[in-house]
């Protein structure tokens, strides 16, 4: 359709929805997030564990069927992981060597 020299596009929500999901995943490729930029989020969901701890998420989920791992927090259905919580979980994992305890 065409109105005094611009093209009106006429789509549905249905038609329109996979053309924005692809957008935004191309622009998302193009500009990734610095996660440096962003606020400390306390709690974090499974896969901003793995992104800024590069804990995967499968191994999440079988130490919860496992009841291992780090402590964590339902609401509903989410799982969420305090960032302190993960933090004192992984240091409690450090060996300290005659090397690192001269410093």
């Amino acid at each position: 359709m065409m109105t005094e020299g611009k093209t009106i596009i006429l789509s549905s929500p249905d038609e329109l929805l996979p053309l924005i999901t692809e957008a935004v995943r191309i622009a998302l490729c193009e500009h990734p997030t610095n996660t440096s930029e962003l606020p400390d989020k306390r709690l974090l969901a499974p896969k901003d564990v793995e992104r800024e701890f590069g804990i995967p998420q499968r191994t999440l989920a079988y130490w919860r069927q496992e009841s291992v791992g780090p402590a964590y927090t339902t609401f509903g259905r989410r799982i969420f992981y305090e960032r302190d919580v993960l933090e004192a979980y992984i240091a409690s994992g450090r060996i300290h060597t005659s090397e690192s305890s001269k410093c």
